[in-house]
């Protein structure tokens, strides 16, 4: 393991504070952002159309590199777009360039995209509302994807749905398959108004079959009580098809949590790696209508699985558990994007980056990102807040704009060895009303700062 200068600079210290009788009190990790770049209807090279209220950044997935240029491109949700007709949604393949500006874009819809996918969506099923990466699920070297279409009809009133898509290099789809209560594995399972497909997470390989799980929010489960939310895990096939699945809620999946009505249990979802380092991938829940410490201040669970897809243990983030120490206020909606961001810190353990799109830094509504350095109990050591008036954020956000709606890691896009961040902002107002953006931020090394008291030895 490499571990950056900071850390060890920080280790030694530790270890003098030890023999010499001081006793170290906090540790405090920070990082910014170095640069940003925004992606907009007027910004970013972007030369394809955005309408009014298309929503574009409400969902973000890095799709590794498609095209094989060398630089990680991006799938961007825009679940409000008309194509086709009204409301159907959209996604939006990026391949981008290394300053964080869109090379070529092609866009997946009702009608673009693929002959695969033409006239297969309704009005009102909100396409684009979550997608995730699923690497290369059919093994033919280039990255698939999971798209929701939370609003689908299948089977009930706003039961939702999930896409599996597979893509060409180019961006369009080859074929595809649904998943929802009509469609292979989950027939008459989900319920009126759960919006499966809301969140969308691949989650690696629990059951060691060489295949990705997902995991699905339907943040309006009513298990337990109203909307207290549920997460399912998806086992797939090479095809795209479940092979078999487990919910997690208030009452299934060996979740010991208290859910209360109204929290909204899924509303994001991220694979965050092997936290604890017994083997098995565990994830990450949203919960925005959490009300810890107030109002809507939002929540995000720690979900150490088992391979079966069972919670053996779980840890809450809130603001008044898992050691996050304050910072959010009444409806800011923490956990309203998620994303696994890798060892951040060089400590050993992966981090997390948490939308709170609600966030009222500099304005209302103009939404934050917060960056978790994490400990292997899932509970937090360090924070770092990026808004507009925090983390070295130059870039210009406005009232309303939900900067924080999704999250994705792209890697080093500009190739300095730092993982850089993609951030939704899906009300923001470039070009027209609620056209929505993506931001890639171009992130800082971490630091490390450490206080310290002195004491008495006793002899």
């Amino acid at each position: 393991m490499q571990i950056n200068k900071p850390l060890r600079i920080a280790f030694i210290i530790i270890a003098w504070l030890t023999l010499s009788g001081r006793s170290c009190t906090e540790t405090t990790i920070t990082t910014g952002v170095d640069s940003a770049q925004k992606i907009s209807a007027t910004a970013g090279n972007f030369e394809g159309v955005l309408d009014d209220n298309d929503q574009f950044g409400s969902a973000a997935a890095n799709i590794g590199d498609l095209n094989a240029d060398g630089v990680i491109d991006l799938a961007v949700g825009a679940p409000l777009d008309d194509d086709g007709g009204t409301d159907r949604g959209a996604i939006w393949i990026l391949l981008m360039n290394d300053d964080g500006t869109v090379d070529i874009e092609q866009k997946i819809s009702d009608t673009e995209g693929s002959l695969s996918l033409i006239d297969v969506l309704d009005d009102n099923d909100q396409f684009g509302s979550a997608v995730a990466e699923l690497a290369d699920l059919n093994g033919d070297g280039i990255f698939d994807l999971a798209v929701g279409a939370p609003l689908d009809d299948d089977g009930g009133t706003d039961r939702g749905a999930v896409w599996i898509l597979f893509l060409d290099t180019d961006g369009t789809v080859l074929f595809r398959q649904k998943i929802s209560d009509t469609n292979i594995g989950l027939i008459d399972i989900i319920e009126d108004n759960d919006e499966f497909g809301g969140a969308i997470a691949r989650i690696g390989d629990l059951n060691n079959d060489l295949l990705p799980e997902i995991a699905v929010g339907a943040r309006l489960s009513d298990d337990g009580g109203g909307d207290r939310g549920a997460v399912w895990i998806l086992f797939l096939a090479a095809d795209g098809t479940v092979s078999s699945f487990q919910k997690i809620s208030d009452t299934e999946g060996g979740f010991a949590g208290t859910l209360a009505d109204g929290d909204y249990f899924g509303s994001s979802v991220a694979g965050i790696g092997d936290l604890d380092a017994d083997g098995i991938e565990d994830i990450a829940v949203g919960a925005i209508g959490d009300d810890d410490g107030g109002t809507d201040r939002g929540a995000v669970w720690i979900l150490f699985m088992n391979a079966d897809g069972t919670v053996r243990f779980e840890q809450k983030l809130s603001e008044t558990n898992g050691e996050f120490g304050g910072g959010l206020n009444d409806n800011d909606h923490f956990g309203s994007a998620l994303a696994g961001i890798g060892d951040y810190n060089g400590d050993g353990i992966v981090d997390i980056a948490a939308g709170a799109e609600q966030d009222d830094d500099g304005g209302t509504d103009r939404g934050a990102v917060w960056i978790l350095f994490m400990d292997s109990n899932g509970e937090i050591i360090s924070k770092t807040k990026i808004s507009s008036t925090a983390g070295d954020f130059t870039g210009t956000l406005t009232d309303g704009s939900l900067f924080g709606s999704a999250l994705a890691v792209i890697a080093a896009l500009n190739l300095d060895g730092i993982r850089d961040i993609a951030v939704g902002s899906r009300l923001d107002d470039d070009g027209g009303t609620d056209r929505g953006a993506i931001w890639s931020l171009f992130m800082q090394p971490t630091d490390t700062d450490i206080d310290f008291t002195l004491f008495d030895n006793k002899e």
